[in-house]
């Protein structure tokens, strides 16, 4: 998990990881599923749609910028990802999200 948070943006595949910490790929997902719940490729991908969501509130970048941050440097893949997690595209999400106002 440390290492796919240290370097969410990196192009990681699961040989790579499983390289990583000397394990072989079907034994790292059956450790990382029984830690997390989640294998490690969509626990990644978990990883960077929050990071991409948390970015469209608290700065001003671009979607495209956002994307190539946490690593989908392809927009439209970017945008399939996002919309498929949090059923908003995300320039939705960010006018939505940002500019509510709390009501007391």
């Amino acid at each position: 998990m440390r290492l796919l948070e240290a370097r969410p943006a990196h192009r990681w595949t699961l040989t790579e990881l499983a390289d990583q910490l000397h394990l072989t790929p079907g034994y790292l997902v059956r450790l990382f599923k029984t830690a997390t719940g989640l294998p490690p490729m969509t626990y990644l991908a978990r990883l960077r749609v929050e990071k991409a969501a948390a970015l469209l509130l608290h700065t001003d970048q671009s979607i495209t910028h956002i994307g190539q941050a946490v690593g989908w440097a392809d927009q439209n893949y970017f945008a399939r990802r996002f919309k498929a997690h949090y059923g908003l595209p995300a320039s939705t999400y960010r006018h939505r999200f940002t500019h509510n106002t709390v009501r007391i």
